[in-house]
């Protein structure tokens, strides 16, 4: 149960006694799912008046996608049910997940210390024996040593390529928590009364590269001819913001066909889940929030400990990081953020959700006054509040040297992910207004951009500063064209791959859009084109997101299978589609 807002009073106001309180695990199922980085969702929205009868809007607000079925499916059956395929898969992505790929925050230029990538090596030695015919049927280039970029030329050149991305390296495993894993890291153990692979990477994400790699083998070996290039681009440090493989890869790609070049870019993102019993939705995040990292720097006066002013500079650090904790970021819900989204869908489609509760959700869209207790609610809910405002944490903190010696100066960190209606702008200078305070509270000088915003006294001065900074990413086209091809291929690979008996027959899947907490290699390539989505075509499992960056990461074999069948079914589609330019 999340803990937050009082439920009781929202539903007081909405008219619904207790049951928002009775019913608040059910309605977000979704959530455990957002904090592990998938931030769900914004369908295409469609005002509208509201049935009177009811009290509840009358225009569906999340319409159900058409499967499209491309008309070469060869192996589509064959992938999702072959026993022999599975196994082999299995030890395609067991073998990938035991090569030890992993990075730091802070990592070396590759053309300095190639030594220190020596896995990458390896694995790009596994991908060539592994799939012999993307080797010798797809043109390979490296860039900046360890980016790959693979070009399956299409034979119709005057069409936009098709860009697929994934990155090679994983998150280190925390040697002091190696005891804790069910089994080890590194040795991409399959057990199958589970259906899990573990291991680093096995979710993050060498299993939407082997995926890749595995449908486009599958193609060839089909004898698929694409008309439109496809392209596949691999970073090698995504997990420390892609500053020697994804910022490479991009101008490399830009410089050989343009700006808005190409169809469409296909990354790590949203999958599949179920959010009640014969209910799944597919969230394609079609956004990011941004970035910036802001260093807040106390210099002032040492000397001896026994002599000590009314606040050392550590003191000074104390009270400012106090006021930052304890003013946080104001709240901004608007219509089109996904979290509107995500209870709409959820709302509309739900035979488990009370009326009530719809009420308040899909009259949100229309009424000022359920409106206001929706944002009431999520803004005072500890799971959901982040996804309406731009978030603070204090990460990192330096500060003394030694008990008897006053410490010169006292830095810390804040790291701040930018919500999608503010700018790194608007939140540095949110920072540099707080540190104004305790400057003048304390008598203390702000430094700002090389200029004193109040000057130094002998006490000291504070100085704020920022690096890493990043836009909220442009947010994607969730109608037209190419929307249509790529939720018309999730559709279809549902029907395909967990609609397989009559049990299942009245499984429902909607396809909507959503937004990252966190950002993708997606970030160095918004100059190619405007339709940027991230999503793996599986069925994601709460218990297997749980263990993303931590211990026991894991994924089911069945979802790995269907993020194959999404790539080979996306590829065909794209080139069949007589809408797409």
């Amino acid at each position: 149960m999340i803990a937050g807002y009082p439920s009781e009073k929202l539903a007081e106001s909405a008219g619904t006694g207790s049951t928002f309180s009775r019913h608040r695990r059910f309605l977000f199922t979704l959530v455990s799912f957002i904090i592990t980085g998938t931030l769900f969702l914004r369908p295409c929205i469609n005002y509208t008046t509201i049935d009177t009868s009811s009290n509840i809007v009358s225009t569906e607000l999340c319409p159900k996608t058409a499967p499209l079925s491309p008309s070469f499916n060869t192996s589509i059956e064959h992938i999702l049910k072959n026993a022999t395929y599975k196994q082999e898969s299995i030890n395609r992505l067991s073998q990938a997940v035991q090569i030890p790929t992993e990075v730091q925050d802070t990592n070396p230029d590759p053309r300095d210390d190639p030594g220190f990538y020596s896995q990458f090596i390896k694995f790009h030695q596994f991908l060539d024996e592994t799939f012999p015919l993307v080797k010798s049927h797809l043109q390979k280039d490296k860039v900046n040593e360890f980016g790959l970029l693979y070009t399956w030329k299409g034979t119709n050149e005057s069409l936009k390529p098709v860009l697929l991305m994934a990155h090679q390296d994983v998150v280190p495993v925390n040697k002091e928590s190696v005891d804790q894993w069910t089994f080890p890291p590194f040795s991409g153990h399959y057990d199958p009364e589970t259906d899990l692979l573990w291991g680093r990477g096995s979710n993050d994400c060498k299993n939407l590269l082997i995926a890749e790699f595995e449908a486009i083998e599958k193609l060839l070996e089909d004898g698929f001819v694409p008309e439109r290039t496809v392209l596949v681009s691999l970073g090698f440090d995504e997990e420390s913001s892609g500053v020697w493989g994804a910022s490479h890869l991009a101008p490399f790609i830009q410089e050989k066909y343009g700006d808005d070049s190409i169809l469409i870019i296909i990354d790590e993102g949203g999958g599949i889940i179920q959010a009640d019993k014969d209910l799944f939705i597919a969230p394609v995040v079609n956004a990011e929030k941004g970035y910036v990292d802001v260093t807040i720097d106390v210099n002032g006066r040492g000397g001896h400990s026994s002599i000590p002013p009314d606040h050392t500079t550590i003191g000074i650090a104390a009270d400012l990081i106090t006021l930052i904790e304890s003013s946080a970021f104001p709240s901004d819900f608007q219509l089109d953020n996904p979290i509107y989204g995500t209870l709409t869908c959820i709302a509309e489609h739900s035979v488990s959700l009370p009326s009530s509760i719809k009420k308040v959700i899909l009259n949100a869209g229309v009424d000022e006054k359920y409106r206001n207790e929706l944002t009431k609610y999520v803004s005072n809910d500890k799971a959901l509040r982040d996804l309406i405002r731009t978030t603070q944490a204090i990460d990192i903190i330096h500060g003394g040297v030694k008990a008897n010696a006053l410490p010169e100066s006292t830095s810390f960190l804040i790291n701040h992910r930018v919500d999608f209606h503010s700018s790194v702008r608007d939140t540095v200078l949110e920072d540099v207004k707080r540190a104004k305070q305790i400057a003048k509270k304390h008598g203390y000088g702000l430094l700002f951009e090389d200029k004193y915003i109040i000057e130094p006294t002998e006490l000291g001065y504070i100085e704020v500063s920022y690096t890493k900074s990043l836009e909220p990413a442009p947010t994607s086209p969730s109608s037209g064209p190419v929307w249509d091809v790529l939720s018309g291929t999730i559709q279809d690979v549902f029907v395909n791959a967990f609609v397989t008996n009559k049990e299942h027959h009245e499984k429902e899947l909607y396809v909507t859009t959503g937004v990252f907490s966190g950002n993708t290699d997606t970030r160095y390539y918004w100059s190619l084109t405007d339709h940027i989505y991230r999503f793996v075509g599986s069925l994601f499992d709460e218990s297997s997101l749980k263990t993303v960056h931590s211990t026991n990461e894991n994924i089911p074999m069945s979802s790995h299978l269907s993020a194959i069948t999404f790539i080979y079914e996306f590829i065909v589609n794209v080139n069949e589609s007589k809408e797409l330019s």
